[in-house]
């Protein structure tokens, strides 16, 4: 995570996590510049808008030699780079939509990225500290943090909660350790008039392990993923697997993190921003 400024105005603090080419779930591919040229080269035996005949002609000219680019024929002896990413939506700093969480919200179907309003995504940032709730954010705790930071948020407010599990991340305690918001303590924010929720966990409901064997404990299926299943009462959004919210300078700033413009999906990748006026 970094903080970039420009002279005297705006620092802007990356909350974001990288995705990495090893993050677990991610598969990886990369064309480099030096094997750019030979792949170019096969591709253009077929270009958009090529007739049927345009396309036959081009590839015998490519076997003959005749329509194949070589190293020399290219600035500097090699092309442009590429990379592949196949992972899921869920994958580093991401928006939950509703449809996450269940087909209907409130009794409407649910939003999709695609449904959800951009100005959602910007807006006034708050960051409450519940480092110290123990590995769950109560309704009390919420309370408390926002008695300690002395403000009130309310609608366009972006609510984030600094955990620092973040600095377990490449480990399996990211995972294992992680801090579960309650569905009170949503309620809470969202009876504020707030709309979008952040957290630098991997998700609102803590350890999967523990939510698992609690419910083969009990039989209670408001064990599993009890945060997420709210989002079918309740709408709200979720900004999973933030990072760095400690870096964030002390005052006001303002929260930004746009999820990507996937169609037909309940989740999407953001890049997190926090803009501090100087």
């Amino acid at each position: 995570m970094t903080t970039h400024s420009i002279g005297s105005g705006p620092v802007y603090t990356d909350l974001s996590i990288p995705v990495r080419r090893r993050s677990p779930g991610v598969q990886f591919e990369q064309w480099l510049h030096e094997e750019g040229v030979g792949i170019l080269s096969r591709r253009i035996r077929a270009l958009p808008g090529d007739t049927r005949r345009d396309r036959i002609v081009n590839y015998l000219r490519w076997l003959s030699g005749r329509r194949r680019l070589r190293p020399q024929d290219v600035p500097g002896g090699c092309f442009l780079s590429n990379e592949f990413y196949r992972m899921s939506v869920h994958q580093g700093t991401h928006v939950d939509a509703p449809f996450h969480y269940g087909p209907t919200c409130e009794g409407q179907p649910a939003k999709k990225v695609m449904d959800l309003p951009l100005e959602w995504f910007c807006g006034p940032g708050l960051v409450l500290d519940v480092r110290e709730c123990g590995g769950t954010v109560t309704e009390g705790h919420v309370k408390e943090a926002l008695q300690r930071s002395a403000a009130q948020p309310g609608p366009g407010t972006v609510v984030l909660f600094r955990t620092d599990s973040d600095l377990r991340l490449g480990t399996p305690a990211y995972y294992t350790e992680s801090t579960a918001i309650t569905p009170e303590a949503v309620d809470h924010l969202l009876d504020l008039g707030v709309k979008v929720l952040g957290t630098d966990c991997w998700s609102f409901d803590g350890p999967a392990r523990a939510m698992v064997e609690k419910f083969f404990g009990t039989r209670d299926s408001s064990a599993l993923w009890p945060a997420h299943m709210h989002g079918r009462e309740r709408e709200f959004i979720q900004i999973e697997g933030l990072g760095g919210l400690r870096n964030v300078p002390e005052g006001p700033f303002t929260f930004m993190a746009f999820p990507i413009a996937l169609a037909d999906a309940g989740a999407a990748w953001c890049r997190a921003v926090a803009r501090t006026d100087a």
